[in-house]
């Protein structure tokens, strides 16, 4: 362990620390104040403080981060009041607080910043020899826009890749090692990894640990090809057993899909035992897809309380989920960083000589790939924060494979694409447009306003200002006429549109997840002029200037979820 931890390790990753910490941590303690008047606090993230609420009975979720945040609050003086576990209201309001979203910001900008060290540390375990890939890959992960803008928000996302990657951190070292006393305590550290946010592909790592005897004993008779063939047909197999559309089909539609996999396999070259294995995985897939925890989690429902579920998007899935995953890795790292993977995969598939290590660290990501790309329903690109990490160190190790590394022109760039995304992403957050929208209050006093979700209109409006409902607009819009002005929200009205939800083949409006077909063919009227009561006036939009972020505001909106373009529309005839 001295290779890693020796002096000359310890500076470069302290600095790197440093350099992770303080763009989370000034975004942390500053996003929100001051936007009413000096010292107000607007909550802009409303997915923020989640775990805090489960753990004081308020919200059904992970309380495992919570805990912790409520813990270090406790030790500050800022715990919650006693008694209000149990009571939602109060719960919501504590965790949504000040005082508390500071303690948990603040922790999400530590572990952020911890899970770069992190990532530096597995690449000294993994490239000993090479420091500059270990240092490449925190370096690419401390000036990701994506992660430091996760890194800042009071959520479970950052503190839960810490966990994760410090769990696999360990089955690294225990793998390369040949610690049984590192593989031995590693549950210590599998139990946050799970438990922050239910990421069960941690346990895909201890496959790596399995003697090679074994994995040549499950995978006889087959070639490499043919281990990546039974994989995708697995893959695909499991997309259409999870996939709302396909399940309305019927029985035949699925024997002839069982036929079909039955097919991949090489009956005649398997182990006798793995052939029953293989002879009852469809059945076994099929079983374990009607329980209902593993449905919640893989197909999901077809309504909720906002409209449509996320099972209502049908076979618009296959394609909205194999374009997110590679969307928010070209926004997360660059694309000149991206165009390394690849050449990282073949490298770590070429090390033979820590093949273990790679596999205790690459399995659950790759296992989890395939769940985002093929079966998740839920698909927020927080959610694909766990891929990072991983995706840097094998852009890092593909871009030393390479001569392109000996270029410093190029190493410039290299580093400098990322800073500058990182720039442009987190500046999206401290020039938000509802900032601006305090000034058009202030030059419209006494004006009735509706107003969408995520439009957090200023306190001193809220007198006049009311939460608006499509419904408003239907028929005579006699409800809509009693306001003077409509403001809607791209994270409220983006429903209608193209995003990470409903991919990008949006003609079927039955296929939108979170609204009606009403209310889509509603705020398209709405926003290209075409509403007979509404006129458009005045649009506060949020630039970027990166290409990855251009293309993608171009295709599917504004990539962050909680800041987007704010439209403000005039009603024609007012009732007065």
């Amino acid at each position: 362990m001295m290779s890693v931890w020796g002096p000359r390790k310890l500076v470069p990753l302290a600095m790197l620390f440093l350099l992770a910490l303080l763009p989370r941590l000034y975004s942390a303690q500053t996003l929100g104040w001051n936007w009413d008047y000096p010292g107000s606090f607007t909550l802009v993230n409303f997915d923020e403080g989640g775990s805090c609420r489960a753990a004081l009975e308020g919200f059904a979720y992970s309380t495992f981060v919570g805990r912790q945040t409520i813990a270090i609050a406790r030790v500050l003086g800022r715990g919650p009041p006693p008694g209000i576990a149990g009571d939602a209201a109060r719960v919501e309001a504590y965790c949504h607080s000040p005082q508390h979203l500071r303690i948990a910001r603040s922790w999400s900008a530590v572990t952020g910043a911890l899970t770069v060290v992190l990532v530096g540390v597995i690449g000294l375990l993994l490239w000993p020899q090479r420091p500059a890939v270990a240092w490449t890959a925190a370096a690419l992960l401390a000036v990701s826009g994506f992660h430091v803008s996760q890194s800042h928000s009071g959520t479970v996302d950052a503190p839960s890749v810490f966990f994760i990657y410090a769990f696999l951190a360990l089955l690294v070292c225990a793998a390369l090692r040949k610690s049984r006393a590192a593989a031995l305590t590693s549950p210590l550290l599998l139990v946050p990894a799970l438990w922050a946010k239910y990421w069960v592909f941690a346990l895909f790592a201890y496959a790596g640990l399995a003697p090679l005897r074994v994995w040549r004993y499950v995978s006889h008779g087959m070639s490499a090809r043919r281990l990546v063939l039974v994989a995708l047909a697995t893959a695909i197999l499991l997309g259409l057993l999870t996939n709302s559309a396909f399940q309305a089909l019927g029985l035949y539609p699925l024997l002839a899909v069982c036929v079909l996999w039955y097919l991949v396999i090489p009956w005649r070259r398997l182990r006798r035992p793995m052939v029953l294995w293989w002879l009852l995985l469809p059945l076994l897939a099929f079983g374990l897809c009607r329980i209902d925890l593993v449905a919640a989690y893989t197909t999901s429902g077809a309504s909720g309380r906002f409209g449509s579920g996320y099972a209502a998007i049908g076979w618009h899935k296959w394609l909205r989920n194999l374009v997110n995953v590679p969307a928010v890795l070209l926004v997360g790292l660059g694309l000149p960083a991206c165009l390394f993977i690849a050449a990282g995969v073949g490298q770590a598939c070429r090390d033979v000589a820590r093949r273990r290590a790679w596999l205790c660290l690459l399995l659950p990501v790759l296992a989890f790939t395939v769940y985002m790309a093929v079966l998740a329903p839920v698909t927020y690109y927080r959610h694909y924060l766990p891929l990072l990490p991983a995706a840097a160190l094998l852009a890092a190790c593909g871009l030393y494979a390479t001569r392109w590394a000996q270029r410093r022109w190029f190493l410039a760039l290299f580093f400098a694409w990322p800073a500058l995304l990182a720039l442009d992403m987190v500046s999206d957050y401290h020039s938000d447009p509802r900032i601006a929208l305090r000034q058009w209050f202030a030059s419209h006093p006494n004006t009735r306003v509706f107003y969408s979700f995520y439009v957090n209109p200023p306190v001193q409006a809220l007198g006049n200002s009311r939460l608006f409902r499509p419904e408003y607009a239907f028929g005579a819009a006699a409800a809509l006429r009693q306001a003077q002005y409509l403001i809607l929200s791209e994270n409220w009205y983006d429903t209608a549109f193209a995003n990470e939800l409903n991919g990008p083949l949006v003609d079927d409006l039955d296929h939108l997840i979170k609204t009606t077909p009403a209310y889509a063919r509603f705020y398209r009227a709405a926003l290209a002029g075409s509403q007979p009561h509404l006129q458009p006036e005045q649009a506060l939009e949020v630039e970027n200037f990166m290409p990855e972020l251009v293309v993608h505001r171009a295709l599917y909106g504004t990539f962050q979820l909680f800041v987007g373009d704010i439209r403000i529309l005039r009603v024609i005839d007012p009732i007065e």
